[in-house]
């Protein structure tokens, strides 16, 4: 049989409350004695057993991140910082995936799913904010700005980085230049859309409907509105694609259609992917700091978790990002 919290308290000449205050990462335990506490479990073996621990306690120390799939190195990336933070301060780290679907969504704030998780690090799949009011559980958003929400949230500048793609292509002298976007309800979609927008207008380009292509945030969603794109009768001579999938797409398209991105038509991407960087040519893209994002997420909601939401500095965290500088945009003379 594995040694008992009584056995640590024992050996580490302490009471089993401060044992267990250690073990939870709580405060009011001096140095001297989290040592000697820590040094007992190491030299005894002993493993909490987390079960056990939340029927007593209601804490699971699991804490879930809710994210729309995995197959998108963004959110493997925020991921990897969560558990980096998370696996610190003794919890752990699971991982739901909703495929944009609110249904499946429910399931973490409502069910028998829900008491697994002390609180939950969310990437939305609905812009409603009434839908996440109502749920219990501390929850911190990332990525995606609920519209009217007071949530605690970190994202990027979407605008900037649309901006600074967009005016890439501008001095390049691009004028007939496409977009190619999720939903427009998120800030994700919503912002980078009027990032390209307003540079058209700053440069008194009209803007033409026939450019702008709204589906879905995927690879094939990129492959089909760039191939809808190339059979207009006037094509542009650039796509901004709108996140690094759905430039993946534009780029497979591309390559199938036997076009030489930046030679024969040029390509910028939101996001700096794996294809971004090592595809030839590279293609010029936005950088964002994905693993600082997922950190301070973390941070955020595990202060929350503690009953310390005065040691957040932000309610709504905004990063700044990075134009990635490649070879995907051809000069139009």
């Amino acid at each position: 049989m594995g040694a008992t919290i009584k056995d640590v308290a024992d050996y580490a000449h302490v009471a089993v409350s401060t044992v267990s205050r250690v073990i939870n990462n709580k405060d009011r335990v001096s140095p001297e004695t989290r040592k000697a506490v820590l040094e007992a479990i190491e030299k005894l073996g002993y493993v909490r057993n987390n079960l056990a621990a939340s029927m007593k306690t209601g804490e699971t120390r699991f804490i879930v991140a809710v994210v729309p799939d995995i197959r998108n190195e963004f959110y493997t990336s925020v991921i990897r910082g969560i558990e980096a933070v998370a696996s610190t301060r003794g919890y752990y780290t699971l991982v739901y995936t909703t495929g944009e679907t609110y249904s499946k969504e429910l399931a973490v704030f409502e069910g028998e799913f829900s008491h697994l998780v002390d609180g939950i690090i969310l990437t939305p799949s609905q812009a409603d904010y009434a839908l996440y009011q109502r749920r219990g559980k501390p929850t911190v958003i990332i990525d995606r700005e609920i519209p009217g929400s007071d949530m605690y949230s970190v994202c990027v500048d979407n605008y900037k980085g649309a901006a600074l793609l967009m005016n890439e292509l501008l001095e390049y002298g691009h004028k007939k230049i496409a977009i190619i976007t999720g939903p427009l309800v998120f800030n994700i979609g919503i912002d980078r859309m009027q990032g390209y927008l307003d540079m058209l207008e700053s440069h008194n380009i009209p803007v033409r409907q026939e450019y702008i292509c709204v589906g879905d945030w995927f690879e094939e969603d990129g492959y089909r509105l760039t191939e809808q794109l190339l059979q207009l009768e006037d094509p542009p001579t650039a796509i901004f694609a709108a996140n690094n999938l759905i430039c993946i797409g534009c780029a497979e398209c591309l390559c199938d259609r036997g076009l030489t991105i930046g030679t024969d038509i040029s390509l910028v991407g939101f996001d700096d992917s794996v294809v971004a960087r090592y595809l030839r040519p590279g293609i010029t893209g936005i950088k964002r700091a994905m693993n600082e994002m997922g950190e301070l997420g973390a941070e955020m909601l595990l202060s929350l978790l503690s009953g310390h939401p005065e040691d957040i500095s932000k309610k709504k965290m905004v990063l700044d990002v990075e134009l990635v500088r490649r070879h995907s945009i051809a000069k139009i003379e």
